[in-house]
């Protein structure tokens, strides 16, 4: 708690501007990079419009952060009186207080953009019923959860008021619960997110090397449930902190309005960074896989999304797998031989080690062979 400690109350207003701009560029470098990966391999989809969605939002947050440093009396210690009770009228604590409801709800919004984004990313690169079931079923939690503390924060006090201390004596409920229960399930939503490729990557027909490397690639996400422990731990606190000194909230809260800047710049940060690999092939002099219209290969599954020939992944979804983060072709397990003629396509799966693929495309009178 000691580290916390030195985390939370150590910080000033030259620090929260600093802070501002830098986690305002931040996603937004994350997000032209991954923009620039995806114009050179598959191009846009769904997955990445939720991320940019989630980069305006945490660019609005990052202003609001600004304005409330600038303007207002984050990082700086609350205005009081002669009597040492603090001027609740003083205009920079009002702003302080409006642009920390402002942050509240905003990064509510933002986080939920992120997490749905990287759902849909599953979605699009993992095939199997139960898989796509359970992303749903994440995906509705994540949409119901984003809803629910959002409209949590916008109504904490009846009527709406960015006024929630006790001493303003409004209708409100108690700020610190509210806070706590919302970084709890933060949490527990990020850590679900986190392993639940985790099956799925274990069952490629791949050596461990790749396996581990592509498991990595994955759980680099884990910096985002960092921040979400980090954040929840300085909440706890906060309220700690706040029951000796009510004199000066705008010093002891700021840590609530920036760590939901840092927590959501850096959650975005995470989501691009599985898609780097184009640009990772263009700076080595490697020729960029293309991302193809369809798959290769046909889906030969069943309803759990094995393939009912091979153990692993069913062969369509490892070609799109591997166009996506770069899989190789030194998977073991079956043999393919593809024939395709114009529209039509033809595989045949046997046993051995290694996969051999045949394809032979007519077009017009000349035939183009490839193995």
């Amino acid at each position: 708690m000691g580290v916390i400690q030195d985390i939370a109350d150590n910080y000033s207003q030259g620090q929260m501007i600093g802070l501002g701009i830098a986690f305002m560029i931040l996603p937004i470098v994350a997000v032209g990079l991954r923009l620039w990966a995806k114009a050179l391999g598959k191009g846009i989809k769904m997955d990445d419009y939720l991320v940019i969605a989630a980069t305006a939002v945490s660019v609005g947050c990052a202003v609001v952060q600004l304005i409330a440093a600038i303007n207002g009396q984050l990082g700086q210690h609350q205005t009081v009186g002669v009597d040492g009770a603090p001027l609740l009228d003083d205009p920079r604590f009002v702003i302080y207080e409006k642009c920390k409801l402002a942050v509240n709800i905003l990064s509510t919004v933002g986080l939920g953009f992120v997490k749905s984004s990287i759902l849909v990313f599953y979605m699009d690169i993992f095939y199997g019923r139960p898989f796509k079931l359970a992303s749903q079923i994440v995906l509705g939690i994540v949409v119901s959860w984003t809803i629910s503390f959002f409209f949590a924060n916008l109504f904490t006090c009846f009527p709406i008021s960015p006024f929630i201390e006790a001493f303003y004596h409004n209708k409100c409920v108690d700020g610190l619960a509210l806070w706590y229960g919302m970084a709890i399930s933060d949490i527990l939503i990020d850590v679900i997110i986190l392993v639940m490729p985790i099956p799925m990557v274990l069952q490629l027909q791949l050596p461990w090397k790749q396996k581990l490397g592509v498991l990595v690639m994955f759980l680099l996400g884990a910096t985002v449930c960092a921040f979400s422990l980090t954040r929840a731990l300085i909440y706890v606190h906060v309220g700690d902190r706040l029951a000796l000194h009510f004199n000066d909230e705008t010093y002891y809260t700021s840590p609530v309005f920036f760590w939901a800047v840092i927590e959501l710049s850096t959650a975005v940060l995470s989501a691009c960074l599985p898609t780097y690999r184009p640009i990772w092939l263009l700076m080595r002099g490697r020729p960029v896989r293309q991302k193809h219209q369809g798959s290769y290969f046909s889906r030969n599954q069943d309803s759990s999304g094995i393939s009912r020939t091979g153990r692993g992944y069913p062969l369509g979804s490892v070609t799109d797998y591997k166009d996506d983060i770069g899989l190789t072709d030194n998977m073991r397990g079956v043999d393919v031989d593809i024939s395709a003629e114009g529209n039509h396509s033809e595989e045949h799966i046997g046993p051995g080690r290694g996969i051999t693929v045949e394809r032979s495309v007519h077009l017009g009178s000349r035939p183009v062979e490839h193995v």
